[in-house]
């Protein structure tokens, strides 16, 4: 059964060694985050870039995972639904290892990543979470994957972010190791936004999770 979500693709021009699915920030879509897997540059990755399920009202061509309180639990719950959707279809019907995937995600990208990849029944390769924040963490205790365990996270914020506060990816950081995962937070001075900083950060981070 095809995915629910819409996505864009790269394919790998090499052996396919893993696959990134890379998550959109509120008000754009994935396609917008395309130039980015260009700009880390890893071969033998496919790159997969879904849209979020829902307008965002205040542009016509743009999507977000969730709303803003109060309305953000039910459309982070309905996202969560979907994005497992996808990655059981890749794992599944595409015989993708899920030790290969990768979740990653860019601002509410980086949100849903986090929820996802923690709740998600097996265990990936990692997660990646470029200036989010860890939503609801009271309830991660209780609604963990097992198979999450083992599985790195890697954190990045800018100190100067006035979008979403790096205090987010700070709390995180706390649960997670608190939690017992593996996690590191990079910190950058920077706005809401990506440098070639963090690119390299990233490019280095995954030649080494999918052992590329």
């Amino acid at each position: 059964m095809p995915s629910p979500i819409f996505w864009n693709e790269i394919s790998p021009t090499k052996k396919m060694e893993g696959c990134v699915v890379f998550l959109h920030g509120r008000g754009t879509t994935g396609e917008d985050l395309m130039p980015l897997a260009d700009e880390i540059a890893l071969p033998s990755l496919r790159w997969i870039f879904p849209d979020a399920p829902l307008p965002f009202l205040e542009d016509f061509d743009g999507r977000m995972w969730f709303a803003s309180p109060p309305d953000q639990q039910g459309g982070i719950i309905k996202s969560r639904s979907l994005l497992f959707e996808l990655l059981n279809q890749l794992i599944e019907k595409e015989q993708t290892p899920p030790q290969q995937i990768v979740l990653m995600g860019f601002s509410q990208g980086a949100v849903m990543s986090l929820d996802v990849g923690l709740r998600f029944p097996k265990r990936l390769a990692g997660l990646v979470a470029m200036s989010g924040f860890l939503p609801s963490p009271e309830t991660i205790p209780a609604e963990k994957s097992p198979a999450s365990a083992e599985m790195p996270i890697l954190l990045v914020h800018g100190t100067g972010d006035d979008v979403v506060n790096v205090d987010g990816s700070r709390q995180a950081l706390d649960v997670f190791r608190k939690e017992g995962y593996t996690v590191d937070l990079q910190e950058y001075a920077m706005g809401h936004q990506v440098i070639p900083e963090e690119i390299l950060l990233i490019r280095n981070h995954l030649t080494k999770l999918l052992n590329l």
